[in-house]
């Protein structure tokens, strides 16, 4: 005995939808955040920031070198 149930769907327009957000904007504080008033990076960041890029760009450098060799064994 086979039943099958049938599955009804129905397509919601925009203009079913209600919107429930507030009308008014959250205020803005008076006072400025701290985090605008961050300076820049400190000479420990900087050499990071430096070394790092380096680190990076010198092996993407020794994979091409790699890469060059092994072709040219073959």
């Amino acid at each position: 005995m086979n039943m099958k149930e049938s599955i009804e769907t129905e397509i919601i327009d925009e203009k079913d939808i209600i919107d429930v957000t507030p009308e008014q904007q959250p205020e803005q504080p008076e006072e400025e955040c701290t985090t605008c008033k961050q300076k820049g990076l400190t000479k420990g960041q900087w050499i990071m920031l430096t070394s790092s890029f380096y680190i990076l760009f010198s092996s993407i450098y020794g994979t091409i070198k790699i890469i060059k060799e092994l072709i040219n064994q073959f």
